[in-house]
């Protein structure tokens, strides 16, 4: 409850009393109270309690009969707040407006905790105080607070970190914050929910496990666009969601993250224990831990772009020159690894010269970009093409022997001349090729398997052109 609403409802019970809060009814203030999340306490003028909710019992640790009739001293860690209290807005002549305070507080075994409190004086009908009323819930402290931020600043300030890392080193933050046993950030797909990150302290979940959105709490959080927090589900209003029956998740607490102006997913926290309500300050904490993932979400798909567009042929949209010799690096060292056979093809296109010449360079570019089209839909999975420069372009044929690579090169070459390129002028060019392909031998250098494939791309051309010369016996 915030100050406003407490005082409302200060305002409306003291209309149901007279002269002494006492005569409030029991049940109305049970009907009233029982069923909100967050400790409350009424007691008359001299700080007797008279009323405690559900909430108060499992907060403080007692049996509401245990409370009836006693001081509300026995909640304070110190006696002095006790006092200063009274002093300052428990007090027949309090002037004070309905307001949050924090003060440590005692539970029944000893263990003492930090508080919120709202606290509102209630008056008679005639304006005299006749009793007072105090919402109380956990709150972590300033300083605890303070202290997460600075752990998050040092996390995305890190240099070494890279975007991933840092991600996984919030949610370790978030876990320690909240005291809870999982973290996830979720990419949310229509229906989907994918577990994109997460730390999981009994790893039992893991990244990219996907549920259905509905079947989880992050779909309250989405339906009210904002951070949403549960302490005790059990006891809370979505007791029979599909996730509780399924998990039996206790608390939790999400928020939505943005990315490129649009909804990615969400970050959350929970744990199959129940956990101190949340403040204020967590809902302020998850926003600013969302809004800095989501910096972080950004900055990795800016990094994998400027990556691709690194490695990428801008022409043709194939591999470059450096990620066609990175690609064929890694398939030599599976080879090497596996005893699989690997062989590359070297590939010329005829006469291109002649339809830069003839054509323009317009043309010659169709002609780069038409081939590229036609290789990048041929092959396995696992075979790949890149362009080394020029009219040049290599084939990785992984797992093959030189006759299956002879078969694919001629494929290739018959596919190419079946699709012939057409210019916005009508002229129709067909593109021919010349290619070599080589098999990887076991010790040999890098530079001399494609040494070898050049040599039988060039006794292609020697030959006549428009064909697909080995390197040895097929």
């Amino acid at each position: 409850m915030k100050g406003s609403t407490i005082a409302d409802t200060a305002k409306a019970l003291s209309s149901e009393c007279g002269m002494s809060v006492s005569t409030i009814s029991p049940l109305l203030l049970t009907e009233v109270f029982d069923n909100v999340e967050e400790s409350v306490v009424v007691t008359d003028t001299a700080r007797r309690i008279i009323y405690v909710n559900s909430a108060t019992e499992r907060l403080f640790g007692y049996k509401k009969s245990e409370l009836y009739g006693k001081e509300t001293k026995v909640f304070y860690a110190k006696e002095e707040d006790f006092s200063i209290q009274g002093k300052k807005r428990f007090n027949v002549a309090s002037k004070a407006a309905a307001e949050n305070y924090r003060v440590p507080y005692l539970r029944a075994d000893g263990e003492s905790f930090l508080g919120l409190t709202t606290g509102a004086v209630m008056r008679s009908k005639d304006g005299d105080v006749v009793g007072f009323i105090g919402i109380i819930r956990p709150a972590r402290s300033a300083d605890q607070s303070l202290d997460t931020l600075q752990k998050i600043h040092n996390i995305t300030a890190d240099v070494v970190l890279n975007q991933d890392q840092k991600i996984h080193e919030l949610l370790k933050v978030g876990l320690e914050h909240f005291g809870l046993e999982i973290a996830i950030i979720s990419h949310i797909i229509k229906k989907d929910y994918i577990v994109e990150y997460c730390v999981d302290l009994n790893e039992g979940l893991e990244e990219s496990t996907v549920f259905n959105i509905d079947g989880t709490y992050c779909v309250h959080t989405l339906k009210e666009n904002k951070t949403v927090g549960f302490h005790y589900v059990r006891e809370s209003r979505i007791k029979h969601h599909p996730c509780y029956e399924s998990f039996k998740l206790e608390s939790y607490i999400g928020t939505p993250i943005y990315l490129d102006g649009g909804l990615y997913g969400t970050l959350n926290f929970s744990s199959v224990s129940p956990t101190d309500p949340f403040s204020k300050d967590d809902y302020i904490l998850m926003e600013s831990l969302a809004d800095t993932i989501g910096y972080l979400l950004f900055k990795k798909k800016l990094e994998e772009e400027l990556a691709a567009l690194a490695r990428t042929d801008e022409l043709t949209g194939l591999p470059n020159r450096r990620a066609t010799l990175e690609r064929l690096s890694e398939s030599i060292e599976l080879s090497l690894r596996s005893g699989i056979g690997l062989c590359v093809l070297s590939i010329d296109l005829d006469h291109f010269k002649s339809i830069n010449d003839t054509y323009g360079h317009a043309a010659g570019d169709a002609a780069l970009v038409k081939f590229a089209c036609v290789a990048s839909g041929m092959g396995r999975k696992s075979d790949f093409c890149g362009r080394l420069g020029g009219e040049e372009f290599l084939f990785v044929l992984p797992g093959i022997e030189l006759k299956s690579g002879l078969e694919f090169g001629n494929r290739l070459r018959e596919r190419l001349k079946s699709e012939p390129l057409t210019l916005d002028t009508g002229e129709v060019i067909t593109i021919k090729i010349s290619a070599g392909l080589a098999k990887f031998e076991t010790k040999e250098s890098i530079d001399s398997f494609l040494a070898r494939a050049d040599e039988a791309m060039y006794a292609a051309k020697q030959g006549g052109r428009d064909r697909v010369c080995a390197h040895g016996p097929t």
